[in-house]
């Protein structure tokens, strides 16, 4: 019962991708600026959700768990949303949902950040969210069906009802102490949290190392690589270029003759999935640098094959390509939530969210453009030249998952001095030495594998009786003065 708050944040990432996918086709059907109003009331619900809960921490100097109480109003609009879908009133509908979209993902996501432990497993759990959150956006984006809304309202409020059953009983197991939610599985961090130590101001973390021997400070770049993590969004969110997804619609229908339009995401959501099971074993680093090489090389073959009337030749390398973004799609998400200073976590991450909004926003007018190719080619170079950015970025400047203080200590320049002498390994310099009253040719060093070295004692006698040959053995033995053994 310990897991069932983290199983439930997922489900709740589930429900908001399902909604956004419902959303992303009914925009894609019918096209028209009005639509943009209702992301854009999401991108404002988010800033201020995210200021409110940046204002409460630094009145309280700790986190509080309050994730569930703003989960459980974002479910509330949900249900909201789903009865204005039953009456086939899209327009209402929308603006609540996106509502619900601004103050579900903000408290999931930091709350999955905040319960992991320190043995780096973030990537994997804030990758595994990002699977469950587009595989919603997936189903979201296959059933909807522009004449049968109330179809899809009642699926969406059995969805919805779900998870604010879920919200109900994972409450009540917490008021009967079945299992505690408010605590993460990071020791310092709870050990501070409690203190009210996690959100001190930065000199205030320095003046803990002043003085001491064994640590020493560099330049703070916390806030650089928040920088990093905000191209990273960038690119992430260029998942919505409108030229690549017909392109991935009309060439399935070429080559499978029949237009799956979920089907890119569908492969999205696999990578994914692939991702979060790779992050568990390798670095998200070394996942980054090789599936954004193969994004590269398969984006660059796909520019070189395109042709107007033949796009089933693209089909495969649009495989690669959707599949290998999702693989590393988790990535932005995990640096905005490792690396933002605690105090402005969500703010951080509210501002990602906007960002991704208005990417998205943004490519519905590239099928504006006249000349189809000229808009792949420039959208193609682009994205090429941005994902070899990122992949400098993130290798030089992202540092290894670990626990939250330990990052914020690393990406604030403090570091761990290592000893200027060479540990001892001789026993005539410890207090065994003295208290035997032992002396160094008493023992026999005995050098192990790498640096060990052991400490034989008593010595091993320098006297050592020659076993005899073998042809005396025999001669015994057939002699009746020797045996076998």
């Amino acid at each position: 019962m310990y897991h069932f708050p983290d199983i439930l944040v997922f489900l709740c990432l589930f429900g908001s991708g399902c909604f956004f996918g419902y959303y992303c086709k009914y925009a894609y059907v019918y096209d028209n600026l009005w639509v943009h109003w209702h992301a854009m009331l999401g991108a404002v619900i988010a800033l201020a959700l995210a200021g409110g809960l940046t204002l409460r921490k630094y009145l309280k100097r700790q986190h509080s768990y309050d994730h569930f109480y703003v989960i459980f109003y974002g479910l509330i609009c949900y249900v909201i949303s789903c009865c204005f879908m039953l009456t086939d009133n899209l327009n209402i509908c929308f603006y609540f949902g996106f509502i619900g979209i601004g103050t579900t993902l903000i408290p999931c996501y930091s709350y999955i950040s905040l319960r992991s432990s320190s043995q780096g497993v973030r990537p994997a759990r804030i990758a595994f969210g990002n699977t469950l959150y587009f595989g919603g956006f997936a189903v979201g984006f296959s059933v909807f069906n522009e004449f049968e809304p109330i179809f899809c309202g009642w699926i969406f409020l059995g969805i919805s009802l779900f998870m604010l059953a879920g919200v109900v009983v994972n409450e009540v197991l917490q008021h009967l102490g079945v299992h505690n939610y408010k605590v993460s599985f990071d020791l310092a961090f709870n050990l501070l949290n409690e203190e009210k130590l996690v959100f001190l101001p930065n000199k205030a973390i320095y003046a803990l190392f002043v003085g001491r021997d064994d640590f020493y400070v560099k330049r703070n770049r916390q806030w650089f690589v928040v920088g990093v993590a905000a191209v990273l969004v960038l690119e992430r969110a260029l998942l919505y270029s409108s030229s690549y997804l017909q392109l991935a619609w009309s060439s399935t229908f070429a080559y499978m003759g029949t237009q799956h339009l979920y089907g890119p995401f569908m492969l999205y959501m696999l990578g994914c999935a692939l991702g979060c099971a790779l992050m568990a074993r390798y670095k998200s680093k070394l996942l980054f640098l090789m599936f954004g090489v193969i994004k590269i090389t398969a984006l660059s073959a796909l520019l070189g094959v395109y042709v107007d009337n033949a796009t089933e030749q693209c089909f495969y390398f649009l495989c690669f390509y959707y599949t290998c973004i999702g693989v590393y799609s988790s990535v932005a998400f995990q640096i905005v939530l490792e690396c933002t200073p605690l105090l402005y976590t969500e703010l951080a991450f509210a501002v990602a969210y906007v960002m991704e909004l208005l990417v998205l926003e943004a490519l519905k007018y590239e099928t504006l453009a006249d000349d189809v190719w000229q808009e792949l080619l420039g959208i193609g170079i682009f994205n090429i030249l941005l994902t070899a950015v990122c992949i400098g970025l993130v290798c030089i400047f992202v540092p290894r998952s670990r626990g939250l203080i330990e990052m914020r200590n690393k990406l604030m320049g403090v570091r761990r001095r290592r000893p200027s002498t060479p540990p001892q390994t001789k026993l005539w310099n410890t207090n065994y030495f003295m208290y035997h009253d032992l002396q160094p040719d008493d023992v026999r060093c005995v050098k192990l594998d790498g640096n060990r070295v052991f400490q034989q004692y008593p010595k091993e006698s320098e006297v050592k009786v020659e076993p005899p040959n073998v042809g005396e053995r025999l001669a015994s033995i057939c002699s009746g003065k020797g045996t076998f053994y």
